[in-house]
Formats: C-alpha cells, sequence, structure tokens
C-alpha cells in the first residue's frame, strides 16, 4: 500500500549501518530504545545522533537513506522534522537545510518537505528564532514548525505566547501534545488554533477533548510502537488508537523515530492489523486524513489522492 507520513523525527531515524561506520564501532544500542520508562530516557537516545548531524556530508548522506528507507516503505510523501539549531555547530542553518534537502532530492521518487522544531527546554527567544528561520525557508523545502520535547515537565500551556506569533504569520503548525502529559496539553493545543497533533493519544482520557478534536476536524498524528516505547501505554493491546477512531477522531499512522523505536510504516501496519483487526480500507482513510491534512497545496493534495487511489 503507498502511505504518507507526518510525523517523522530526523534525527531519530538515522541509518545504524552508516553511523556504526563512521564511529567505527557497533552503535545499535545506542540509538535503539529497548528498554525505556518514558519519554525522557527515550529522547536521551538522541544524542549521539545529533552528534553524527553536525557534518554536512554526514547529514546529505543519512537524508537520502532516510528517503531510502521511505522509498521501500512505499511512502510517496513525507513530512520530516527536526530542529534546526541543534546541527549549527560548524555550520549555518541555510548549510544544514541544503545538506539535508540535497539529500532528499537523490531520492525522487518520495516526496519530502521538512518541519522545523522548537523546543519546550529552549528560552523563548531561541524558539522565536525557529520562527524566524521557519519563514524565512517556507516553501523552499520547510512546511511547517512543531512544538517538540519534553512535554512533562514543559507545559505547553506555557508556550502560547509562541503559538500568537506563529498564528500571526500564518504559519502551518503542528504540535506534540497528550503524550507524556494529559488530555490538558491536548487542550492547550487546540486552543492555539492547531489542525494537527503530535500523537494526541491521552485525549482518551476526557470526553470532552474527544468532541474538541472531532467538532474541530483536528488530526492525531500518532505513533503506535513509540507510545508503547515511551510507557504512554504499557502494551500495544492497551493503545486507544481503535477507541479514538470510532469515537470519530482523524488518525494518521506515523513511526515517529524509526531508529529510536526500531520501526517502520509496515511493521506499524501489521502490529494494528493483528491487535485491532483494522482493514485496508482503513489505512487507506487513515492515508487519505494525512494528505488532506498535510503541510501543502491543494493541487499538490490532489495528485498525491490519485497516487494513493491508483
Amino acid at each position: 500500500m503507498k502511505k504518507v507520513e507526518l510525523h517523522l523525527h530526523f534525527d531519530g531515524s538515522c541509518n545504524i549501518e552508516l553511523a556504526s561506520k563512521l564511529l567505527k564501532r557497533d552503535v545499535s544500542s545506542e540509538l535503539v530504545a529497548s528498554k525505556t520508562s518514558n519519554l525522557s530516557e527515550y529522547l536521551e537516545k538522541f544524542g549521539l545522533a545529533i552528534d553524527l548531524l553536525q557534518d554536512l556530508d554526514n547529514i546529505e548522506e543519512f537524508a537520502y537513506l532516510l528517503g531510502k528507507d521511505l522509498e521501500a516503505d512505499d511512502v510517496i510523501y513525507a513530512e520530516v522534522r527536526f530542529c534546526p539549531l541543534l546541527h549549527t555547530e560548524k555550520y549555518s542553518v541555510q548549510d544544514v537545510v541544503q545538506a539535508i534537502i540535497k539529500g532528499f532530492r537523490r531520492v525522487p521518487k518520495v516526496k519530502i518537505n521538512l518541519i522545523f522544531c522548537m523546543m519546550r527546554n529552549f528560552p523563548i527567544e531561541k524558539n522565536r528564532k525557529i520562527i524566524y528561520l521557519t519563514q524565512a525557508f517556507l516553501g523552499e523545502g520547510v512546511c511547517g514548525i512543531d512544538l517538540a520535547g519534553d512535554e512533562a515537565n514543559f507545559k505547553t500551556k506555557d508556550f502560547k505566547e509562541l503559538f500568537d506569533q506563529i498564528n500571526r504569520e500564518k504559519i502551518p503548525f503542528t504540535i506534540h501534545a497528550g503524550e507524556a502529559d494529559s488530555y490538558e496539553s491536548v487542550l492547550s493545543a487546540i486552543q492555539f488554533g492547531t489542525k494537527r497533533i503530535g500523537h494526541g493519544v491521552r485525549s482518551i482520557e476526557s470526553m470532552d477533548t474527544i468532541k474538541q478534536l472531532r467538532d474541530k476536524g483536528i488530526t492525531l498524528e500518532i505513533c503506535p510502537t513509540s507510545n508503547v516505547d515511551t510507557k504512554v501505554v504499557d502494551d500495544i493491546s492497551e493503545h486507544p488508537i481503535k477507541k479514538l477512531n470510532d469515537l470519530g477522531v482523524l488518525i494518521t499512522i506515523n513511526t515517529d523515530n524509526r531508529t529510536v523505536s526500531n520501526t517502520n510504516l509496515n511493521k506499524e501496519y501489521e502490529i494494528l492489523q493483528k491487535e485491532f483487526n483494522f482493514s485496508d480500507e482503513d489505512f487507506l482513510q487513515f492515508n487519505l486524513n494525512a494528505i488532506n491534512c498535510a503541510f501543502i497545496s491543494e493541487k499538490e493534495k490532489e495528485l498525491l489522492r490519485k497516487e494513493l487511489l491508483n
């Protein structure tokens, strides 16, 4: 099945073989989250990848290999997110973004856009800089902005000022919410005017939140295996994705971090089909949902719909 992926972190999806070659040791255990007990521990797995993604040649090659992984997964469109200010020890943001785009363009079968991430632990002025960078690159390989990081310790409600600015500038945005924090985090994201929420699975704790998601047509970027890895749920059988779908919430399926969670979309689909008996028609609808809320033009969406349905 052809697929669309909207929630995918660049630095959480680095090719293990290349990383091991560059560091001259097997780094599998350093990049894959096999025994993490919460989101904070899971995020520790990004440190090594961020170190490797300071060199332009490395950045381009990791981007190319991620593009090849997406191609092998039958992905026709993807939005890949990362924080640009975490990769500028040696080079400018412009150089880093160009290197990523150059790598992606070596895989012409997959259309890929970038989303810039503000970080919850950054001071407000540093996140403002990311807003300005997103404005500068918008339409030049970058399609939107996100808020990522340690949700439990840096509450979504505290970022209103930044999202007021993003709304004024009419920048497409998504927000990580309802992963490591409760449905209240989702409500804050809704109040900011978001049309997409990264994860959002803890919305299930509140029927009022569910109603707002449904009534406002807000789409959830759900990442099932990642939610098990970060202990949002203890086991995939406890995941609320089926309940959310049955309640009429718009769902998309994503990997979050292909390397850290040791997954791909084919694996995610197989897990969900086995556990919740989702049909091919369900997965087709999830992909149509992803196209409908993608940060691209209506013309591009229509082309993707035709490709998906052929």
